[in-house]
């Protein structure tokens, strides 16, 4: 994994990622504009869920949202990607990346299990929303405490 790693950060990509005075900045900038898209759509999805607030109605909630969230965590992903090319050495080691990936997964797996949030349960969709409300925030927790460890 090590080698990968050194390899990912031997790129003409990585090197240039280190070198440029404003790739780098934009690349972040594009990872926390997916990560405000994606919190900022899940976050009222959720709480629609958890009925503290009653409109619109939930499909329109849904169809509304769900693709804004999708369109940031595709951001999120395609620029914190980017981002692991530049130290990937430091981040396959580092227990809060490892964490943010696992957590990533958990959020993802919440919401594959629930690709129909109107046609299932009101429980089910309580339960499902406290944990996306749980999951997601603590993603990005984890994500910026890699710069701190």
């Amino acid at each position: 994994m090590t080698d990968l790693a050194a390899a990912l950060e031997a790129t003409a990509l990585a090197q240039h990622l280190k070198a440029s005075r404003w790739t780098y900045p934009l690349v972040n900038a594009g990872h926390i504009l997916g990560l405000a898209l994606l919190i900022g759509a899940v976050v009222p999805m959720d709480l629609r869920l958890l009925g503290l607030m009653r409109r619109p109605a939930l499909p329109e909630t849904v169809a509304l949202l769900r693709p804004i969230a999708a369109t940031g965590l595709t951001l999120a992903a395609t620029f914190g990607a980017l981002l692991f090319f530049t130290q990937a050495s430091d981040y396959i080691g580092n227990r809060w990346f490892l964490a943010k990936l696992s957590l990533v997964a958990l959020g993802l797996l919440n919401a594959a299990l629930h690709p129909a949030l109107a046609d299932i349960p009101p429980a089910r969709q309580r339960a499902a929303a406290l944990a996306s409300l749980a999951i997601w925030p603590a993603a990005l927790i984890c994500g910026r405490l890699i710069a701190y460890s």
